[in-house]
């Protein structure tokens, strides 16, 4: 239990530095033609000079999601932290609120990735853009959280319930 708790936590640390440092960098797209540019999703750059990317609702859409995923993640790392002192309401430890606030943030954070990706896969295909290190970061992060929601469920799983043999 002490072990899986341990798991789960060290990912879920991981899934949010990688997530939030993918998340606030502009380079998840570049493109090497001509017209050399970086974005991510909140700025695209050029020549040393940065705009703020607006209109585009898949941008739009992803930033939401990845918002929506990193707090829930906040969450599920303080459940986690409270798995250490065998914090639970009755059948409910904090193993099970973890994981579960971790299967969420996943959902919400690959959703997110999902159309992002779908948006601009067009592009890479097509042209000279490419994907960068800043949206592998964050595909990253998603499968380690996706480890530390099964480490916490699994935990939960295998933890001592109390019942009426225990009287």
């Amino acid at each position: 239990m002490l072990c899986g708790n341990l798991l789960g936590l060290t990912c879920a640390c991981l899934s949010f530095i990688l997530g939030l440092t993918g998340i606030l960098s502009d380079y998840w797209l570049v493109n090497f033609g001509s017209d050399l540019f970086h974005e991510g999703i909140w700025q695209r750059c050029t020549n040393n000079a940065c705009i703020k990317i607006s209109g585009r609702g898949y941008i739009d859409a992803t930033r939401s999601l990845l918002i929506l995923s990193t707090a829930l993640l906040l969450f599920g790392m303080v459940f986690s932290c409270l798995t250490f002192f065998n914090y639970h309401i009755g059948q409910f430890t904090a193993s099970l609120a973890a994981g579960a606030l971790e299967v969420l943030s996943a959902m919400f954070l690959l959703i997110g990735l999902t159309v992002y990706t779908s948006e601009t896969a067009h592009n890479v295909l097509n042209s000279s853009y490419n994907f960068e290190w800043s949206f592998f970061l964050c595909w990253t992060s998603g499968v380690f959280l996706v480890i530390a929601a099964t480490s916490h469920i699994l935990a939960h799983k295998s933890t001592p319930q109390t019942g009426y043999e225990s009287l």
